[in-house]
């Protein structure tokens, strides 16, 4: 049985995320969008980050990233500095607004996670997250 609601339910399940995400940073306030909070998490998790590893763990364009990254510096987010183990990349780490939009993010992330969580029991949840990991790998199994 196909229900073609699913991907009715997927975008509106996405759509509403988005939506409470930026509500809740004032993404427009700050200038933020998806791709800068997703990168600005990521770099914030890995201390020792290049625009190749936001490239790769995202699969993303490298011009895409490049544009984002300087997108980030100009707003001081982000700085470069040399890496000492390959001097054909630079690494980037988080400036003191940085890690405040991060540590913002997170905070915000944690609310609305609580939020979508909310009269769901552990159960539900275990198999919600079972049923979307399937799907996952349809749809990654796909792109192959």
């Amino acid at each position: 049985m196909h229900d073609n609601s699913i991907p009715d339910t997927v975008f509106a399940f996405v759509h509403s995320y988005r939506l409470a995400m930026r509500s809740g940073l004032n993404a427009s306030e700050l200038g933020l969008n998806y791709m800068h909070v997703k990168c600005l998490t990521f770099i914030d998790s890995n201390k020792s980050c290049t625009a190749n590893d936001i490239v790769n763990f995202f699969a993303r364009d490298k011009a895409q990233i490049a544009r984002l990254v300087k997108d980030m510096i100009a707003n001081a987010w982000v700085i470069k500095t040399d890496n000492p183990q390959d001097r054909r990349s630079q690494l980037l780490s988080l400036t003191d607004e940085g890690k405040r939009l991060a540590l913002l993010i997170a905070e915000t992330q944690g609310k609305v996670h609580q939020q979508m969580q909310k009269n769901l029991t552990d159960e539900e949840l275990q198999e919600f997250k079972r049923v979307t990991d399937i799907i996952v790998t349809n749809l990654t199994d796909l792109n192959r």
